[in-house]
């Protein structure tokens, strides 16, 4: 056509109109082939490049119909999937199906020959050719399938990935304008008779450029896919990684995640109050469900002994003091029995190792009731100095000659707690997993709309009062997403399941304890006014193999 353009400007003849409308018509395809290679670029998403890539080439050619199916293996065969279609003049929807990759379809003829296929009538196969078309279609929806233009799509390997169906062209050669045909309808029998003609010649390389455009967008948008596929379950296998650390935890990162997802949700519905018109999108949202994720990913550097420690003294060192006080005591009544053997006054002798075997057996008892991780009425402080300060004779010792201890330094300290089971210096350790999580997921190349993971996890144990951890921030200086996971956290901790230092506690407690925090200028108030008014607690409850963000 350019060719014959030249040719009469150079003799200088005068265009007809049928001419000039179909230079018009090259002009707008031109630029509509330039729009949508600037929109491919941009787009990742496989169904919207789907309908993109489709409406396009309609618009182009005319079509009334189209179909894109797209190559991928099923059961070790190749197959094609019916991936999207859309037809002007029946307002339909379509299910995605699979069929047989095949020369006996027309589509499946294109994709395993990796040609163009530009037929007149469909319903006029010549006998020869051994594809056929199959009316299931048309049948069933009083359509007439007629023209047809199948292009394949080849990827940057030549390898087909897929075909293109253009399906009657309604552009009269008489009078090519793809912008007018598209609003032509076919609804009569006599409409696909005398309204649907065969597609021009000159669609042949525009479809196939249109193709190629189109195959090169989903290669990138399937391996982006598959890269997203491959993030998501280095994050899963991350969170399996904390948990087999700590089995009693099992379920709490994919519980505070779900929670912090569903109460960002919440506030992206908010009418009123500092967070209305706040919106999470679905990037937002994955890059909180991450977060959630990967939160206690620093525990995988810490002893998990401290985690599992259910009383103030690790059972090897309550076992060790056990048997220290069970071999004090038998030195006690060996020694005595000595002297008594050798000493004139054995009642006096017996006496004193009554007292001594007494002090022993209420030293035993006292570490028992203090090395509960419970409040107790005890004076903790006084009963541990009198435990110290028990005295035994010089003849009470070890085989190494030295004097037997009823209590060590390092037992002290421990039995000391005050709540919990933890030291300052263990509660600091694991205090440190924020720390840690920071720096290695600091190390992860994130993509843009994920990098503040990192900091998200390490802020979401700071408190607003700045009272948390590790950098005691306060206020806004913690992010909106470390403080959504702050709420859910410790939701979490007080609803799980029995931990070796705690009991699980009621919902109704639960509730109470969160709403404590808030009152007491810790925990975001508003977030937890939205947390308990979405009920987001609930999604703790869920069965965590479903789908966080369906």
């Amino acid at each position: 056509m350019i060719e014959q353009v030249e040719r009469k400007l150079q003799a200088n003849i005068a265009f007809d109109r049928g001419e000039i409308a179909e230079l018009v018509d090259a002009y707008h395809d031109q630029q509509a082939l330039i729009e949508i290679g600037k929109n491919l670029i941009v787009e990742r998403d496989k169904d919207t490049l789907l309908r993109l890539i489709l409406t396009t080439a309609q618009r182009i050619t005319g079509a009334d119909a189209g179909t894109i199916m797209l190559v991928e293996k099923h059961a070790g065969e190749n197959c094609l999937r019916f991936e999207y279609a859309h037809t002007s003049s029946i307002n339909t929807s379509y299910e995605k199906f699979l069929m047989p990759l095949d020369r006996s379809s027309i589509s499946g003829y294109v994709a395993l020959e990796g040609c163009l296929l530009n037929i007149e009538d469909v319903y006029e196969l010549p006998d020869d050719v051994p594809y056929r078309f199959k009316k299931d279609f048309d049948n069933k929806y009083g359509y007439r399938t007629k023209s047809m233009l199948v292009v394949p799509l080849k990827n940057n390997n030549q390898k087909i990935i897929g075909v293109i169906q253009l399906i009657n062209s309604k552009e009269d050669p008489a009078w090519p304008d793809s912008r007018e045909s598209n609003q032509v309808l076919l609804k009569t029998p006599e409409d696909f008779m005398t309204k649907v003609y065969p597609f021009d010649k000159r669609y042949e390389p525009l479809m196939e450029a249109v193709a190629n455009q189109a195959s090169i967008a989903l290669e990138n948008a399937r391996m982006l896919e598959h890269i997203r596929f491959q993030f998501d379950a280095f994050v899963r296998a991350s969170v399996f990684a904390i948990e087999s650390r700590d089995p009693s935890t099992r379920g709490h990162s994919e519980r505070v995640a779900r929670m912090a997802v569903a109460l960002a949700k919440g506030i992206s519905i908010c009418a009123d109050g500092p967070y209305a018109g706040m919106n999470f999108s679905e990037t937002a949202l994955r890059e909180l469900e991450y977060a959630g994720l990967l939160h206690d990913f620093g525990k995988v550097y810490i002893d998990p002994n401290i985690y599992l420690k259910a009383k103030k003294l690790y059972p090897r060192d309550y076992d060790f003091l056990m048997l220290r006080l069970q071999y004090l005591k038998r030195t006690i009544e060996l020694g005595y029995k000595e002297l008594s053997e050798k000493s004139r006054h054995a009642q006096v002798l017996k006496s004193e190792k009554t007292i001594l075997d007494a002090t022993v057996m209420e030293a035993m008892q006292l570490i028992n009731i203090l090395n509960e991780p419970t409040a107790t009425d005890l004076d903790i402080d006084r009963e541990i100095e009198r435990l110290q300060k028990a005295s035994f004779p010089e003849f009470i010792t070890d085989e190494h000659g030295q004097l037997i201890e009823l209590l060590t330094k390092k037992e002290a300290e421990c039995l000391r707690i005050r709540r919990g089971s933890l030291t300052d210096a263990e509660r600091k350790i694991i205090q440190d997993h924020v720390v840690y999580s920071w720096e290695f997921l600091t190390k992860i190349p994130w993509p843009e709309e994920f990098i503040s993971i990192p900091d998200y996890c390490r802020d979401h144990h700071e408190m607003l009062d700045g009272s948390g951890y590790p950098d005691g921030k306060k206020g806004d200086s913690i992010p909106l997403q470390a403080r959504i996971l702050s709420v859910c956290d410790i939701y979490d901790a007080l609803s799980a399941s029995d931990r070796p230092y705690k009991k699980a506690l009621p919902k109704e407690l639960c509730i109470k304890i969160v709403q404590q925090e808030a009152d007491a200028g810790k925990l975001d108030a508003e977030l937890v006014r939205i947390f308990m008014e979405h009920e987001v607690y609930l999604h703790c409850y869920v069965d965590q193999d479903s789908n966080i963000l369906g």
